[in-house]
Parts: C-alpha cells; structure tokens; sequence
C-alpha cells in the first residue's frame, strides 16, 4: 500500500486540502431518514465506539457491535463496555454481512488487518465509515468498487462526544465521501444523516475530504491540542515547585487551569480569554504570547511539514511494527512526571485567581491556537477546519485533563493522538523550560500588580488580537452554535 496523498500531484493535494464547506442547518432538515430502519453496525467499543454509538441510539438508530471472537470469549475491555450499556454484541462473521452501514471504529494501528476483512464480509452496495481517514490516506488502504466509503470525523474526543450530547449540543465534525467509493452518489446523505445523530449539526458541520480532515487533525493534536497542554502541564508544574508554591496548589492551578482558561475560547474566541485578564496582565500576556510565537514557530512548522510529507505516519507505523516501543516508553515516562503524581487541593480556587495566578498559561494558550491555525492555513487548510482543530476542540481536550489529569486525556485520544501528543511535547518541554528561566514575578503563580498601563499600547493590542484572522472566522462559525451550553465547574 501506498500513501495516498503523496501519488498526488501538487494541484491534486492543494485541491484535496482546500476541500471545505460549512453546510448549513437547513441542509438537515431530513435527519436522520436515510437510516432508519437500516441495520448500523460498530466495529469495535473503545471511546469514539462506545460513545457515538450511545449517541445514535439515543437517536433512535439501531446499532449493534461487531467484536473478534476472540475479544467476546474473553469478555475484554471492548465486550464489557458495549454489554454495560445492554448493547446486542457478536462476531465480524455473525453481523456484517447484513450490516448496511458498518462503522470501522478501532485504532489506526488496527485498520489494515480490519478493513481487509470487513470488505471480505461485507453485503454488495453497503457503506463503509470512518471517523479518521488516516487508513485511506496514509496507508493508502484501497475499498471495493461496490462499497460507498465514508467519514465522519468529531473534532473531540469520543467522551466529549458523548458529554455535549447530553448537554443538549454536539461537536463539530467534519464529513467527506471518498471519491473513488460513492457508486450509488448516496455518500453524503449517509455522512450527513450519521453526523446529525451524534448531535455535530447542533455545532457545525464542513463538508470535507479525507486528505484534509487527515493532516489537519494530526497538526491539531500533535501540536495546540495535546502536545501543548502536556508540554504546557509538566513545565509549569515544576516552574511553580521550584519557586516554592505549594506543590498541591500548582498542581490544581494546572490541572483545572487549563479548562477555566479555554472555556472562554469556546464562546468568545482568544479575545473573551484575553479579555479575562487585567489590563496590565493583558499587555504582558500578549508580549509573551508574542515571544513564544517566535520561540515554537520552527518546532510548528516542523511537523507540519512531517505529517504533509507522510514522514510522520511512517515513523509511527515503524513503531506499530515494533510492538509499540516508542510509545510505550513514552508514556510509561509521563505516568512518572510530577505533574501527573501530585497530591490533590482540596481548597477552592475561585474562577478569577486561575486567570490572575496563570498569565503564562494564557499567553502559551493564545501562542499556541494563533501558531497552529496560521500554519494550518498556509499549508492549504481551510481556515474553518484550521479553526475546529486549533480553537474550538482545545477546551474538550483540557476538559479530560481536568478530570484525571495527562492520564484521562491519553486514555481517551487514540493511539495515533498520543504518539504523536509525545513526540510533540519531548521537543517542546526543553523550549519551554529555556524561556521560562526569564519569567518574571507574577506571570505564573503570583497575581501580577501593576497599575502601569499605556492606554494607546492597551488599544494597539487590542486591535491584533481581535482582528487575527482566526478571531474572524471564529466569530462566524460561533454564530452557528447557537445551543452552546457552558460548563459549570466544580472547582
């Protein structure tokens, strides 16, 4: 097999990135029509499986679980989960061949030997879904002339997924059809009808393709996403420590910091984060955040460059091949941080003291989101999907670290997120601890108090960051989502 990305030429791939429409709520004024009444089947019960599929039937769908013999004698982690939730479980050989949609949602590293055999199982004119097309693009995977192939992409983790939904909203999601599989030009109507039942039509859906949804999302969760916020967690942990702060205190200040700070992003974009700040913490924050821009721009553009060139993929599947070497070590190292064995506050934090005791967090969030949408953009992604995967999905993921730590948030991402979350933060600790020698009093830790404020700098600062084009484009997307609930912390 071969990555299908690179067999394009250069106007394909720029043709295939580019690929990017926001389709409008009365576009799904149909539901969920096309498959009721249809046999749905998943493939596999991990996070994404296990919570899309509550959110499908929740929606009135009818939808079973296919598992290796193996996985139901042994009632593994995947058979417990889907029994718990008095899900109907049995065989690949038992289900798919009267399955009209089969969901493939195991991990990357499994879809190679999956796939082969579902196409083996599956009935003449069926639909094949993913939810990553890291399968399609970067293995090259080739699906049988007669079966339509499908994507439906949450821009979350699958137990976010699962929470917005029961908010009463959803998760953006972008949806494609492969080209080369929608024999019957039925494709989108499935993708749409898939995507409105795990509630994505409540936050916004792009009409994409499987190329774009692929580079941008592992440049989302390599970089702003996971690999930042880990980086982010180890070093301001020990930047506190060392400065003498309670090691219980910083922990909760890191541990929920990042979810108070980025649950402004979700409803008013970097300028409500921003704007949470003093107006003297504003300045340094954004002096900072400038800075760091500088600092993480070649480290950004480095793996942009490696996951467009398919170097990134194939160093991973080395790894898969080697039994997950690299990985495992990885996060056997990351259990061992810190950040990750500190005791537990149990004190209050009001909401405030997070943004006044943690400008360099801000400052990091703001230089982060701004890096990886421009770098996105100029690489030929669309600014709507560069958005989802730079701004709008960074809260979700602080969420789970805000549950259980780096622990919930690895647990939860798959296997292609956490390698890649890893590879990421090893290069991006030593930047950090290097430009945080320089901090000053009251950018981390203490409440920074000043009165020193030039009105016309404030007012020239307030203009770049209100008018960055990711500040732009988030506005009119966040028009969308109009049933946004916000989170109440328990704090």
């Amino acid at each position: 097999m071969l990555n299908y990305f690179n067999k394009l030429n250069f106007r394909q791939k720029i043709k295939e990135l580019k690929n990017c429409k926001l389709i409008k709520k009365e576009h799904f004024l149909n539901g969920l029509k096309i498959l009721k009444n249809k046999k749905i089947v998943i493939v596999g019960c991990g996070s994404q499986g296990l919570n899309q599929g509550l959110n499908m039937r929740d929606s009135g769908l009818n939808v079973s679980y296919a598992l290796r013999k193996k996985s139901i004698d042994q009632k593994n982690e995947s058979w417990l989960r889907a029994k718990n939730n008095k899900f109907f479980v049995d065989t690949y050989e038992s289900l798919i061949p009267t399955a009209d949609l089969v969901i493939n949602l195991t991990p990357d590293k499994q879809h190679s030997s999956v796939v082969k055999k579902l196409q083996l199982l599956m009935k003449k004119n069926s639909v094949l879904g993913y939810s990553h097309g890291f399968n399609i693009i970067e293995m090259g995977t080739v699906i049988r002339d007669d079966i339509t192939v499908i994507m439906v992409a949450p821009k979350c983790p699958g137990t976010e997924v699962r929470e917005e939904f029961k908010r009463g909203f959803g998760v953006p999601a972008l949806i494609s059809v492969h080209k080369k599989n929608n024999i019957l030009n039925q494709g989108l109507d499935y993708a749409k009808a898939w995507a409105f039942s795990i509630g994505s039509h409540k936050a916004g859906i792009l009409y994409s393709s499987f190329s774009a949804e692929v580079k941008s999302d592992l440049m989302g969760e390599q970089t702003i996403l996971c690999g930042l916020l880990q980086a982010g967690s180890i070093t301001c942990y020990k930047y506190l420590v060392k400065e003498g702060h309670d090691s219980r205190y910083s922990g909760k200040l890191i541990q929920n910091g990042w979810e108070v700070m980025t649950e402004a992003l979700k409803h008013g974009g970097v300028t409500l984060m921003m704007n949470r700040l003093s107006n003297p913490s504003k300045i340094r924050a954004f002096k900072l955040s400038q800075r760091l821009k500088k600092v993480f721009s070649p480290l950004f553009r480095k793996h942009m460059d490696d996951i467009l060139s398919g170097k990134f993929s194939s160093k991973m599947m080395e790894d898969w091949n080697n039994k997950d070497k690299k990985l495992i070590s990885w996060r056997n190292k990351t259990k061992k941080s810190m950040f990750e064995n500190s005791s537990s506050y149990k004190e209050h934090i009001e909401e405030e003291e997070y943004f006044g005791h943690g400008l360099f967090m801000v400052a990091l969030l703001k230089a982060g989101i701004e890096l990886s949408f421009e770098i996105m953009v100029e690489s030929g992604i669309c600014k709507e999907s560069a958005y989802y995967e730079s701004l709008h999905e960074l809260p979700l993921i602080a969420n789970t670290i805000a549950r259980k730590k780096l622990f919930e948030m690895n647990v939860v991402i798959s296997d292609t997120a956490e390698y890649g979350n890893y590879l990421f933060s090893n290069k991006a600790v030593p930047l950090l601890k290097k430009f945080m020698i320089n901090l000053k009093y009251g950018d981390l830790g203490n409440l920074l108090v000043s009165n020193d404020i030039d009105n016309l700098i404030l007012k020239k600062i307030n203009e770049k960051i209100s008018s960055h084009p990711i500040e732009k484009i988030g506005k009119t997307l966040r028009k969308y989502m109009t049933d946004m609930k916000k989170i109440k912390f328990n704090l």
